[in-house]
């Protein structure tokens, strides 16, 4: 934060420095992105030498390679709607309208930042580094799955002799990348097609045949679970 009792000078000395380093950071990020499609890891030094910075320059900015890549999910996550579509997952009523929503913003992130989900799915076997990172956002995927599992057997609606943390895993296994990677980029489903047949798919596997929602006027999600604050 500028500080306002400084002169004049310093606060633009400050906000010039501030600017320039917004922009170098920017400039990394865009070259990382474009270099995503092609490359067969995350190398911080073509990177840097593509961005015209040193590599300490980079590491200043991200701390290390993870948090390129962290860096790198986030800026996806916000341009493709992914942290507002979870937002919509928590405002349902039910646990069939959450378990719908979370599948379809799956999807839909899947599809809309497909070079960012194509790239992870190449690298991640050979980087360990890679690895961790998605491994990481596997493992919150699959907790929410368990919250909104939860939920369902407080209505009576999972299938006989399936516990939560089982209907999560068949949800979680019925929405990865390479599901929509078969239906959408090897069998040329459109989109919208490849995310109702997924999502049907993956409510049948969970639900009991014959059961209705039980909606309620708020759902505390955080008391089955969930680790993220709702808004």
């Amino acid at each position: 934060m500028v500080d306002e009792n400084r002169p004049p000078r310093r606060r633009y000395i400050q906000g010039l420095r501030a600017e320039e380093t917004a922009q170098t950071r920017a400039r990394i990020l865009a070259v990382a992105r474009e270099r995503l499609a092609d490359a067969d890891q995350l190398s911080v030094h073509e990177i840097a030498g593509l961005a015209g910075v040193s590599v300490q320059t980079l590491y200043s900015h991200f701390g290390s390679k993870g948090g390129l890549l962290s860096a790198l999910t986030e800026q996806f996550s916000t341009e493709v709607g992914l942290l507002a579509g979870f937002d919509q997952v928590w405002r349902c009523r039910h646990g069939e309208a959450a378990l719908r929503a979370m599948a379809e913003t799956t999807l839909g992130f899947w599809h809309n930042a497909w070079t960012f989900v194509q790239f992870a799915l190449r690298v991640r076997r050979t980087d360990p580094e890679v690895e961790a990172r998605i491994a990481g956002l596997d493992e919150s995927r699959l907790g929410d799955l368990v919250v909104i599992c939860r939920r369902l057997r407080e209505e009576d609606r999972l299938r006989p002799g399936v516990a939560p943390a089982r209907a999560a895993r068949l949800a979680f296994a019925l929405t990865t990348p390479y599901v929509y990677e078969a239906l959408v980029k090897q069998c040329g489903l459109s989109a919208p097609v490849a995310t109702r047949m997924v999502v049907d798919a993956t409510v049948d596997a969970v639900l009991r045949p014959g059961t209705q929602p039980i909606q309620a006027v708020a759902i505390d999600w955080a008391r089955l679970g969930l680790k993220s604050p709702v808004a």
